[in-house]
């Protein structure tokens, strides 16, 4: 990330805008700091300024420089970061009213491929018989678990120490049966 340190005192002698890229254009809305938005195409640039300049949202357009992978005829648009849920949803507006280019669709291929398979039916009487089988097969599963792992699941393993000491109340602290 690009950090530029800049003593206060100079500070005075610059435009608000110092940090954004050389050659942009602004809408003459202020801000105080800025966020990039998004990579618009360059037509579509002053239409989205003006946008924000009548929601009073500070906007500025500009081309990156040296970045990969940037659109060739496409500019940065920055926006004020406090507002910028509001410059998102204008934004947004812009790119749905537009119109947008007509995309092949999946349903204009697919009755040609399903017309070449057809799968059988199977009978009602199958299904049925394939469901009580699996719900007799489930039942005889937890069936078997019960009788192997039942048992030893079941039992309380709570085992109680013998007294080892004379215990107040008491009576045959030994564990020897009296004679009469």
């Amino acid at each position: 990330m690009l950090s530029r340190v800049i003593p206060l005192e100079y500070l005075k002698e610059r435009d608000i805008m110092f940090w954004l890229p050389p050659g942009g254009q602004d809408n003459d809305v202020w801000a105080d700091t800025w966020v990039i938005l998004a990579d618009l195409e360059s037509a579509h640039a002053a239409p989205v300024l003006a946008l924000l300049h009548d929601a009073d949202i500070g906007g500025y357009v500009a081309r990156p420089s040296g970045l990969r992978g940037s659109p060739a005829n496409g500019v940065q648009l920055y926006v004020d970061r406090e507002q910028i849920h509001r410059a998102t949803d204008v934004v947004m507006q812009f790119l749905r009213g537009k119109e947008q280019p007509i995309m092949p669709r999946a349903e204009r291929i697919a009755p040609r491929i399903r017309s070449r398979f057809t799968v059988p039916a199977v009978p009602r009487a199958v299904s049925v018989a394939l469901q009580v089988a699996f719900m007799a097969g489930l039942i005889a599963l937890g069936m078997a678990f019960a009788y192997y792992r039942g048992a030893s699941m079941l039992e309380h393993r709570l085992h109680h120490p013998a007294p080892t000491s004379n215990t107040p109340g008491m009576t045959n602290p030994t564990g020897t049966i009296p004679r009469p």
